[in-house]
C-alpha cells in the first residue's frame, strides 16, 4: 500500500493553513525561533502600538473628565490638623504609632453616641432657650470654633487677615523686653521639638487648650462634668484640646467612669491622660502642702509635652468637680481671651440653711482689689468695694485681686516662661501668710506680671442638683402665668423682662453690650486680708487669726498684656 502525505491531499488545505498561521504568530516565533527575537519584537510592538495608543489617550481622557467632575463638587471641610496625631504616652521619650484622626461623619456619629450618655443635672441648660439668646450665643462665640470652614481664611488674602492684626496689636516698634522676647518664643509658631525638628504636634496653627481636672469622690458629677467637656471639645476642636485628669483616693465609681471616658475621647480623636492614685491626704500632711501637689499632677503633662514633642498650650482651663453647663465654659473662655486675662473665674454657690437661700462659696481664696475678703452671702452683699459691688449685680466682669470659685481660665505662659509659677504652700520660713495654694498662685500671677484676673458673675456654678436648680431657674410664659403683657420696649431688651433682671433668672438671660467691653484694670492693693491654714491633718478650716498682709513692691506694671491671647478677628 503506497502512503500518502495529507500534506498533498486537498482535503488537508485548512490544517496546512492553520499551521503557516502558527509558525507565523508572534508565539511561535518567540518559542520556535529565538535567534530572530530582536526583530520578532520589533514586529509584535509595531503591530500594538496602535492599540497601546488608544488605551493611553483613553486613560487621560477618563482622569480629565474625573478631575473636572470632582472639582465642580464642594469638597468637605477637613478639620484643622488632620492627617495623623502622635499619641501621648505617660513615659517621657517612649512614643506609641501614630493613628488617624476619624473622618467628620465618625466623629457626628460618636457625638450623637455621647449625647445620649449626658449627665442628669446639666441635661437641660439650654432647654427651651429664646432664640434671641441663641442667636447671641452662635455670634459670639464663632472666633472660639476650630472646626474651620474650606472657603475660610485661604488664599494670601487669608494669611493677610490672620497675621495682620497680631502684628498690629504688638506692635512693630514695640521696646522688645527679655521678658517679652521669651514669651514670644514659647508661644512661637516655629516651635520645634528637643531634637530640633519640627514637632507633630505643634502642626496645628488654632489655639490650643490644655484642661486640667482634679477629681474625689466625684461618681455624681463626672457624667455632666465629662458631656459638656465632650461638647465644648467639639466646638473649640478636638485636635486643639488636650485634658489631664488625676484622681487619687476615691473610694466609689469613679475610677471606673473614667476608663470608661477614657475610651471615648480616644474614639473622637480627643487627646486623654488619666492618672489616678490610691493616696490620699494623711493626718499629719499639710492641707495647702497636700493640695498644691495634687494640682501640679494635673498639670505634670503640660511640661513633659514640652521637653518631649515641644507643644505649648495657649490657655489652661482649670476645673473642680463642679456642674458647668456648655456656654458656661465657652464664655470664660470667650472673656479671658477678649481681656487677655492672666486668670479668669466664674463665680460658684452653695445653699446657707440660715439665710435660705444660695451664697457665694470660696471666700477663702477670692479678694476684691481693695484687698477684702469676699462674703459668704447672697448676691447684693458679696462685694465691699462699691465699684465691683455695682458691676457684679449687673452682671458684668469684675477685676478681683484673687478668684478660683470651681473653674478657672489662666494663661499658661507664667508656667512657661522663667521664673516657672507653680502651685505652692507658703514660705512660712520667711513670713509669708499660709494662704491657699489658689490665694498663692494669684499672689505669683501678679509678681509675674500678669495681674489682669478677673471674675464672671453671669457664669453661676453649683456643686449639686439643690443649687443648681435655683441658680437656673426654668423659664417661665408670664402671659400664661398671670396674665403678663410687656409694656412696650424691644422683646430683644435684657432689661424688658422681669425675669432677667433677677439675679437669679433663666440660663438664657440676652447679653449686653457691657458685656462685651475692654475692663479698665486697676493696680493691685498694697495690702490683702489673709486667713491662713497652718494646721495639719482634718481641720473644719482656717486656724489662724486674719492679719493684713503687705503686698510686694513691684518695679513693672502687672496689668499691661505680656501675652496675646484676643482674637486674631478683633
Amino acid at each position: 500500500m503506497q502512503y500518502t502525505s495529507p500534506y498533498s491531499n486537498p482535503a488537508g488545505a485548512p490544517r496546512l493553513r492553520q499551521r503557516q498561521r502558527r509558525q507565523r504568530s508572534s508565539i511561535a516565533l518567540f518559542v520556535e525561533d529565538p535567534v530572530q527575537g530582536t526583530s520578532t519584537l520589533l514586529t509584535f510592538l509595531r503591530r500594538k502600538a496602535g492599540s497601546f495608543f488608544s488605551l493611553g489617550v483613553g486613560i487621560l481622557v477618563g482622569l480629565f473628565l474625573a478631575s473636572l467632575i470632582s472639582g465642580s463638587q464642594p469638597a468637605a471641610a477637613p478639620w484643622k490638623g488632620s492627617a495623623v496625631v502622635e499619641t501621648w504616652t505617660q513615659r517621657q521619650g517612649t512614643h506609641r504609632s501614630t493613628i488617624s484622626l476619624p473622618t467628620i461623619e465618625q466623629r457626628e456619629r460618636v457625638f450623637r453616641t455621647l449625647s445620649t450618655l449626658t449627665g442628669y443635672h446639666t441635661r437641660y441648660c439650654l432647654r427651651n432657650a429664646q432664640k434671641s439668646y441663641r442667636r447671641q450665643v452662635y455670634e459670639r462665640y464663632e472666633p472660639l470654633v476650630g472646626f474651620e470652614q474650606h472657603h475660610k481664611r485661604k488664599g494670601l488674602r487669608g494669611h493677610l487677615q490672620r497675621i495682620v492684626p497680631k502684628v498690629a496689636r504688638r506692635g512693630i516698634f514695640a521696646d522688645s523686653s527679655d521678658e517679652r522676647t521669651e514669651v514670644e518664643q514659647i508661644f512661637s509658631h516655629s516651635r520645634h521639638g528637643a531634637d530640633g525638628k519640627s514637632s507633630l504636634a505643634t502642626s496645628y496653627d488654632g489655639h490650643k487648650y490644655f484642661f486640667a481636672i482634679n477629681l474625689y469622690n466625684s461618681f455624681d458629677v463626672i457624667p455632666d462634668l465629662f458631656s459638656n467637656m465632650f461638647k465644648v471639645s467639639a466646638i473649640l476642636g478636638f485636635q486643639n484640646v488636650f485634658v489631664s485628669v488625676y484622681e487619687n483616693g476615691s473610694k466609689d465609681q469613679t475610677k471606673a467612669l473614667l476608663r470608661l471616658f477614657d475610651a471615648l475621647g480616644r474614639a473622637v480623636g480627643l487627646r486623654v491622660v488619666i492618672r489616678t492614685s490610691l493616696r490620699t491626704r494623711g493626718a499629719f500632711n499639710h492641707r495647702i502642702e497636700y493640695l498644691a501637689e495634687v494640682r501640679n499632677a494635673a498639670l505634670a503633662p503640660l511640661w513633659e509635652l514640652r521637653e518631649t514633642e515641644g507643644e505649648v498650650f495657649d490657655s489652661i482651663i482649670f476645673m473642680n468637680d463642679v456642674l458647668p453647663c456648655v456656654d458656661d465654659l465657652l464664655e470664660l473662655v470667650w472673656q479671658s481671651r477678649r481681656q487677655n486675662a492672666g486668670i479668669t473665674c466664674g463665680s460658684d454657690y452653695i445653699f446657707h440653711e440660715e439665710v435660705g437661700q444660695p451664697v457665694f462659696y470660696d471666700n477663702w481664696v477670692a479678694r476684691d482689689m481693695n484687698g477684702t475678703a469676699l462674703e459668704n452671702a447672697p448676691f447684693e452683699a458679696v462685694f465691699r468695694d462699691m465699684e465691683s459691688s455695682h458691676r457684679f449685680q449687673r452682671h458684668l466682669p469684675v477685676q478681683v485681686q484673687s478668684c478660683w470659685n470651681g473653674i478657672s481660665v489662666l494663661d499658661p505662659a507664667p508656667f512657661y516662661a522663667h521664673p516657672h509659677v507653680k502651685f505652692r504652700m507658703a514660705k512660712l520660713s520667711a513670713g509669708e501668710c499660709s494662704a491657699s495654694e489658689c490665694s498663692l498662685i494669684c499672689n505669683d500671677y501678679w509678681n509675674a506680671g500678669y495681674g489682669r484676673i478677673i471674675m464672671i458673675p453671669r457664669v453661676k456654678l453649683a456643686y449639686d442638683k439643690q443649687v443648681w436648680d435655683i441658680v437656673h431657674p426654668e423659664r417661665r410664659n408670664l402671659t400664661y402665668i398671670r396674665g403678663y403683657t410687656r409694656l412696650g420696649g424691644n422683646p430683644d431688651d435684657p432689661h424688658s423682662d422681669p425675669q432677667d433682671r433677677s439675679w437669679y433668672g433663666p440660663h438664657d438671660r440676652l447679653f449686653r453690650q457691657e458685656e462685651s467691653e475692654a475692663i479698665n484694670f486697676r493696680q493691685p492693693p498694697p495690702y490683702v486680708w489673709c486667713w491662713g491654714w497652718d494646721g495639719a491633718g482634718d481641720l473644719e478650716g482656717p486656724d489662724v487669726e486674719p492679719v493684713w498682709e503687705k503686698m510686694p513692691n513691684m518695679t513693672f506694671d502687672p496689668v499691661v498684656v505680656r501675652h496675646d491671647r484676643s482674637f486674631t478677628d478683633l
